[in-house]
């Protein structure tokens, strides 16, 4: 449920090459965007040849911008950026549904024409943005049973935990600072086999060692020609 001081926004997540997030940022800005938090991360690649060549892991810019008014503007704005850069902006987006954000909506008026692969109305894309947030050196293994689920490729972010004993002692969980984030961009169809090979990883049976969750994606934007 959406509090009454709270007004609807959009998540847009940017995935692109190392150090291409401040250019990311600053095609979102000309467009409108107030700004971004800009996370590194590695793509892990779905290439046998790649793998094999311990080449699949490929570092990248994880680039989340929160947009209210502007949103069609600011997805047009980067669209056209990526198109005339592909070399230096190809990667992939996804815009999400955000519940709320408690801060003052940008008065910038959006625009009438949206880029023409990208639609301006509510929509549901047909793919699924799924997250899971696991102890540090469990990220590979849940992709490795993801990708044999069906899941494509997957990017893997650094993170730690904030938890204290009191939320230790009131989850009953295992307090590990570490973390990795890894998101996996899924067709919808394929959600349920990909959660079920994640379930079969034998470190995710041990209390505490991650959680999983998933969220409609409303658009899926390829970057770049």
């Amino acid at each position: 449920m959406i509090l009454p001081d709270l007004m609807p926004e959009k998540l847009l997540i940017g995935m692109v090459g190392r150090r291409r997030g401040d250019q990311f940022v600053a095609a979102a800005k000309a467009a409108g965007a107030m700004g971004g938090t800009i996370a590194h991360g590695r793509a892990v690649a779905d290439n046998k040849v790649l793998q094999a060549l311990l080449l699949a892991d490929v570092q990248q810019d994880i680039v989340f911008i929160l947009l209210h008014d502007e949103a069609p503007a600011v997805i047009e704005g980067v669209c056209k950026a990526c198109r005339e850069q592909p070399k230096k902006l190809g990667g992939i987006a996804i815009v999400l549904e955000a519940s709320g954000i408690a801060i003052r909506p940008s008065t910038t008026t959006a625009t009438a024409n949206p880029a023409g692969d990208v639609r301006s109305d509510a929509m549901e894309s047909g793919y699924v943005l799924l997250t899971a947030i696991v102890n540090t050196g469990c990220a590979d293994d849940v992709m490795a049973e993801a990708r044999k689920a069906g899941a494509r490729g997957g990017t893997i972010l650094t993170a730690r935990g904030t938890g204290t004993e009191d939320d230790v002692k009131f989850f009953g969980i295992t307090l590990v600072p570490e973390k990795e984030v890894l998101l996996i961009v899924a067709e919808k169809n394929a959600v349920e086999a990909i959660l079920a090979g994640i379930r079969s990883v034998p470190v995710l049976h041990e209390q505490g060692s991650g959680i999983v969750y998933a969220q409609n994606v409303d658009r899926l934007i390829m970057l770049g020609k």
